[in-house]
C-alpha cells in the first residue's frame, strides 16, 4: 500500500487561494478540475491546493434530494451563510473562516495502484503526522452524528474535527479535507441540523440523512487545548510536508491553467444556474 512517505521523491507544487468569499465559491471546486487535468498531464509531482471560504456551507449532490431543498437552503441562508453545490462528497459540510480546506492532488502512476481507502489513508497519515507533537490519538471511523459522516471521518476521544472527500479522474486523485480550527462550532452543527430538519420536514426520503448532534464535532484548538489559527495550521501542514521529506518548488500560474479555470469555472456556473 503507498503511504505519504512513498511520494516524497515528488516535489510539492503549492496553489494557496485567499479567503474566497460566497460569491466565488464555485472557484475551488473548478481550480480542482483544473489540477486533476494537470496532474494527469504533469504527474511527476504532489499538488497542494489551500482553499479558505468564508461563511459558505457546500452542499452534496445527495443534498439536492432533499423533499424541500429550496427550504433548506433557505435555512442556510438566514443564518447569514450561502450554500452552494460541489461536484465532491455527497452531504453538506460548512466552511468559514475558522476552517482549513485544502485538497492533496496525486498522481495514481505507481507500480501499485492506490485504491479509495488508500488514497483516503495517505491523507489519515498527513493529519496524523501534523500533530505528532501531541499526546492525544487521531482515530478515523464513522462519527455518524456528525454531519456528512464517512469511514474516514477524524476524531479525538470520539469528537469529530475532520472529513474528506476524494474524486478521480483517470490517473489523477484529488484528496479534499476541511479541519474545524476554531470559531463557534457547536453553531456550524446546529445550522447543519436545521437545515436537514428544514429540507425533510419529516417525511421519509430514500437517502439516509445524517440525525446531526452538534455536539459530535468539536474544534482542534478546543481538542488539543492550543489558541491555533487556519494560519497556523497551513504552517504546520507545509513544515509537516517538509519534515516528512517533501521539497517544495515555486509554482506560477501558467496561462493555460489560467484559461482552463476560466472556462472550467463558466461551465459550473451555467450548469448551477
Amino acid at each position: 500500500m503507498i503511504n505519504i512517505r512513498n511520494l516524497t521523491d515528488l516535489p510539492v507544487s503549492v496553489y494557496e487561494d485567499k479567503l474566497i468569499q460566497p460569491q466565488d465559491a464555485l472557484s475551488p471546486f473548478a481550480w480542482t478540475e483544473v489540477f486533476l487535468r494537470e496532474i494527469n498531464r504533469q504527474p511527476k509531482q504532489v499538488i497542494l491546493h489551500v482553499w479558505p471560504m468564508a461563511k459558505t456551507v457546500i452542499l452534496g449532490m445527495l443534498d439536492r434530494q432533499l423533499p424541500y431543498f429550496d427550504l433548506a437552503k433557505k435555512e442556510v441562508e438566514s443564518t447569514g451563510y450561502v450554500p452552494v453545490v460541489r461536484n465532491i462528497g455527497g452531504l453538506a459540510v460548512v466552511a468559514d473562516e475558522g476552517i482549513l480546506n485544502f485538497s492533496l492532488i496525486i498522481p495514481d502512476a505507481f507500480s501499485e495502484r492506490i485504491s479509495i481507502a488508500n488514497a483516503y489513508l495517505i491523507m489519515v497519515d498527513l493529519i496524523k503526522a501534523m500533530f505528532s507533537d501531541y499526546y492525544q490519538q487521531i482515530d478515523h471511523f464513522e462519527i455518524e452524528q456528525s454531519y456528512c459522516p464517512g469511514n474516514y471521518d477524524l476524531s479525538i476521544a470520539g469528537r469529530k474535527f475532520a472529513g474528506m472527500a476524494q474524486r478521480r479522474v483517470k490517473n489523477g486523485i484529488v484528496v479534499s479535507i476541511y479541519l474545524s480550527v476554531c470559531g463557534n462550532q457547536l453553531k456550524r452543527g446546529q445550522m447543519i441540523a436545521a437545515f436537514y430538519k428544514a429540507g425533510k420536514q419529516g417525511k421519509t426520503t430514500k437517502v439516509t440523512y445524517p440525525q446531526v448532534i452538534p455536539e459530535s464535532m468539536a474544534n482542534l484548538s478546543d481538542l488539543l487545548d492550543t489558541p491555533f489559527t487556519v494560519l497556523d495550521m497551513v504552517e504546520r501542514l507545509q513544515l509537516t510536508l517538509k519534515q516528512l521529506g517533501f521539497s517544495f518548488r515555486a509554482k506560477q500560474l501558467t496561462q493555460g491553467l489560467i484559461s482552463d479555470f476560466e472556462v472550467t469555472y463558466q461551465r459550473m456556473h451555467l450548469e448551477r444556474h
